[in-house]
């Protein structure tokens, strides 16, 4: 009986072939469901875009991680406001620097006063639960509007303002555990307002306590 030989060459060609299709057919797959996450869920697109490199075996820049983990930070902040129904009274604002958390003083404060209000530590602890496997730089600073203070607690604004920084500190650290090395806190009084002090809406929108997650990178060593 006669076998039947097969060419060497033809066969690798083959395999070849084979595993190219098989690439493109993998390709082909990951990208509609790529398409699917990205019409179901924007919040999810970095994340899941990130993970798809890392199978894909592409190497990652120190921005795309950074950007990663601002979007996972991002989600969580955004919870946080969604669970305590915070939508009128906080705001996220993300620059090269920083993901920022502003929340508006009557939340955690009362007029002039630089102690926690009654009240707020059911938002105290969930505010530091979002931020409790964050092991970045946080810095909580505090801001003012330009009405000069009137009370025998403190003599200007700026005053106020630190002490109230202070004061979300002093929380994170004695009462939640927060590793001290990672917190800081920095009173700007009416000096840095986000908006013109003309209106009083925008003065209470200047009254404020910003949480300030300073962005890094693994070549920074923090």
């Amino acid at each position: 009986m006669t076998g039947i030989k097969r060419n060497k060459s033809n066969d690798d060609d083959g395999d070849v072939v084979q595993a190219v299709y098989g690439d493109l057919i993998t390709f082909v797959m990951m990208l509609f469901v790529l398409l699917f996450v990205l019409s179901y869920n924007k919040n999810k697109t970095q994340d899941f875009v990130t993970e798809m490199q890392v199978k894909f075996g592409e190497r990652m820049e120190e921005q795309q991680v950074s950007m990663t983990t601002d979007a996972l930070l991002i989600s969580r902040i955004e919870h946080f406001i969604d669970k305590n129904k915070l939508k009128d009274n906080a705001e996220i604002v993300v620059d090269e620097h920083r993901v920022k958390l502003i929340l508006n003083p009557p939340l955690l404060f009362d007029s002039g006063k630089a102690n926690l209000k009654k009240g707020s530590g059911a938002l105290l602890k969930s505010l530091s639960e979002t931020f409790k496997e964050v092991f970045n730089p946080i810095v909580i600073e505090g801001h003012t509007d330009n009405v000069p203070i009137n009370n025998k607690d403190f003599r200007s604004n700026w005053e106020l303002s630190f002490h109230r920084a202070y004061s979300v500190v002093r929380y994170l650290i004695y009462t939640k555990k927060y590793t001290p090395e990672r917190l800081s806190g920095i009173g700007y009084g009416e000096y840095h307002p986000i908006k013109n002090n003309d209106t009083k809406e925008n003065r209470a929108q200047n009254r404020r306590i910003e949480v300030n997650v300073i962005r890094i990178s693994e070549s920074d060593g923090v």
